[in-house]
């Protein structure tokens, strides 16, 4: 059980500096966090938009906010790194709700300031979008309001592989208002999904030649097993001498072929074949004809 609280703990705690990153540098479009242990301590990745405003002057911001990690959270060495967002924050869900709940907090209309996210978004080449704003949004009563465009998935193990989802805060006069977007990125794979693939000329020459030499080899091959069974005699049986042979070129048996079909009885009834020299032809025959296959 103390494994299991261990984990429980550590997941708590980077919640907490999740929440406290947010809260700390909401300013600068918090993008997301990862957090790693190394054996040179604890690195934290650090993803926004405005690098420059964490980094401050000569590094005095970072510096100050890794001691504030250290002392709060109580992590061993934290180092720090910033990822700028880049091109890609627009297809960020976490920053894209940052925007918008700055943009709600600045006055702007819900409905203008969640179409006007949707287009950024989609234009950024998003497959779906969609921005949840709920709260006292024109009145008193609480009220949501969902804005929906593209393809959009909602349950299942896939959500969590297609779907990216961020949520922030817009504190205004009537009260607090939470913004959700849920972002379908350009390079999602849904199940459904087949891509077909047309070969090339090449590709269609090189099978054909394959085929066509499978085919060589088996013609090949029944040509060698019908040269070997032709280069076998009957002689080649022990047991079986000239007399015999005379006897069975009477009865029409020039070949293997033709002595194969003949049963141990049928044998027994030439002149100089016993019973157990019939079953030992008999036996022969099974094995050479085996090989031969």
């Amino acid at each position: 059980m103390a494994t299991e609280k261990k984990f429980v703990r550590e997941n708590v705690r980077r919640l907490m500096v999740k929440e406290y990153l947010r809260e700390r540098i909401a300013g600068a479009g918090f993008g997301g966090m990862d957090i790693q242990r190394t054996p040179m301590g604890t690195r934290i990745s650090i993803l926004v938009e405005r690098p420059g405003l964490v980094i401050g002057r000569g590094g005095s911001n970072i510096a100050k906010l890794t001691e504030e990690i250290r002392e709060k959270f109580k992590i061993d060495n934290p180092q720090i790194e910033i990822l700028e967002a880049g091109n890609k924050a627009t297809l960020n869900a976490q920053i894209m709700a940052e925007k918008l709940a700055e943009a709600l907090e600045r006055g702007w209309h819900f409905r203008r300031a969640a179409h006007s996210t949707v287009r950024r978004i989609m234009e950024a080449g998003a497959k779906g979008c969609q921005v949840i704003i709920s709260g006292k949004l024109t009145g008193e009563r609480h009220r949501t309001e969902k804005f929906t465009q593209g393809h959009v998935k909602y349950c299942g193990d896939i959500v969590k592989e297609v779907m990216d989802e961020g949520f922030a805060v817009a504190k205004l006069k009537p009260g607090v208002i939470g913004v959700k977007v849920r972002i379908m990125k350009p390079d999602a794979k849904l199940p459904d999904e087949i891509s077909i693939v047309v070969p090339s000329e090449e590709a269609k020459k090189e099978v054909e030649e394959k085929e066509e030499a499978k085919e060589e080899t088996a013609e090949e091959k029944g040509e060698k097993k019908e040269e070997k069974k032709e280069e076998m005699k009957i002689t080649d049986l022990k047991g079986i001498g000239e007399s015999i042979v005379k006897e069975l070129e009477k009865m029409g048996i020039k070949s293997i072929e033709d002595l194969k079909d003949m049963s141990v009885e049928d044998l027994e009834k030439i002149k100089g074949i016993g019973k157990k020299t019939a079953k030992e032809i008999k036996e022969q025959l099974k094995k050479i004809l085996k090989e031969v296959e």
